[in-house]
Order: C-alpha cells, then sequence, then structure tokens
C-alpha cells in the first residue's frame, strides 16, 4: 500500500512538471508571436487616406490605427493601441503635426540641432525635406526604448512632420510603416 502511495505521488509529481514545461514552451514564444501577429496585420492592413482641410496635406496610415488626440493646429494623429501578453498596453503613433519655419538662412543646421537635442541623427535629402531618427529613453519598466523616426518636409515656410513612434522591440514588425514615413510625400 505505501508503495502504491509513492507511486501515485511521483506520478502526481511528473505530471505537475510536465504541465508546467508545456505551459512554459507554449508561453516563452508569447512575444514573438505577438510581433509575428503584429507584422502580420499591418501587411494586410487596408491603407486609409487623412488629407487635412487647413493645410491640405495628406497622409496614409493602416486600418488598424484608430484616431487619437493631437494638439497644435493641424495636428492629427493615428494610434494602434493592444494589450501585449505578459505586459502593459503597448502603443505605436503614427501622428502628423505642423510647425512654422523660424527665419533660418540654413534649415539644415536647424535640423542637425533639433536631432541632437534629443540624441538623434538627421540626414538631408534635399533642401526642403529631412529625416531625422532617435532613439528615445523609456520610463515605462516593460519598454526597453522607443524609437522615433520622423520626416519634415517644408511649403510655404511650414515644416509638416510626419512621426512615427513605437517600442524600440516593435521594429522587426514595422517595416512597413518605417518606409511610409520615409517615403511619405503630403501633397502627391
Amino acid at each position: 500500500m505505501k508503495s502504491l502511495c509513492i507511486t501515485f505521488l511521483c506520478l502526481v509529481l511528473l505530471a505537475a512538471v510536465l504541465a508546467a514545461l508545456n505551459h512554459h514552451r507554449e508561453h516563452s514564444h508569447d512575444e514573438d508571436t505577438y510581433l509575428e501577429g503584429l507584422e502580420h496585420r499591418l501587411q494586410c492592413a487596408d491603407w486609409q487616406e487623412y488629407t487635412d482641410p487647413t493645410y491640405g496635406y495628406r497622409m496614409r496610415y493602416p486600418s488598424c490605427f484608430l484616431p487619437a488626440e493631437a494638439e497644435g493646429e493641424g495636428a492629427v494623429r493615428f494610434a494602434y493601441v493592444e494589450e501585449m501578453p505578459l505586459r502593459q498596453v503597448q502603443y505605436m503613433t503614427l501622428e502628423v503635426d505642423t510647425e512654422v519655419l523660424r527665419d533660418t538662412l540654413d534649415p539644415y543646421a536647424e535640423m542637425r540641432r533639433r536631432a541632437q537635442d534629443i540624441g538623434g541623427v538627421c540626414l538631408r535629402r534635399s533642401p526642403t525635406e529631412y529625416l531625422m531618427t532617435a532613439l528615445l529613453k523609456s520610463r515605462d519598466p516593460h519598454v526597453t526604448a522607443y524609437h522615433m523616426q520622423a520626416k519634415y518636409v517644408l511649403r510655404q515656410r511650414i515644416w509638416f512632420v510626419q512621426t512615427l513612434l513605437y517600442p524600440e522591440d516593435f521594429a522587426p514588425a514595422v517595416g512597413r510603416l518605417v518606409h511610409e514615413v520615409e517615403a511619405w510625400q503630403p501633397w502627391e
């Protein structure tokens, strides 16, 4: 009887260990699965177009992004929000802000200064187009850093800026969005 009880306890213990290992195996790649799903949603999303009623600029955004609160005249923001397994809510934003250009004889120097202020890099594509990238520190313990990708386009002494902000971990999934920002032409 004693050996039967010991055998039963060993079997229960073995079953518990196997269940724990199976659970770990199934959930150890939740983040990978989540990022693969996000990448698939972004690749398959229909693209919507927004046209600003005041300035006339256009921007495209994936249909899985929803309008979000934006500050400033001419500003618009679309955001993707989803709760990621084992983490708090994560988000990406794709936004356009407008900014009146300060009088400057050297806009490239101004863009380089802005990039330095945030620890980023500025690339001049033409006298009226600049790309800026930066890795921004995060206060969220679940996010290592946020990546910022912005394109500045000058028209009639007004800078139009399209910015993509996303958790650094999401980089493998957001290639299409990064390309969209880099290729952005607000009036074409």
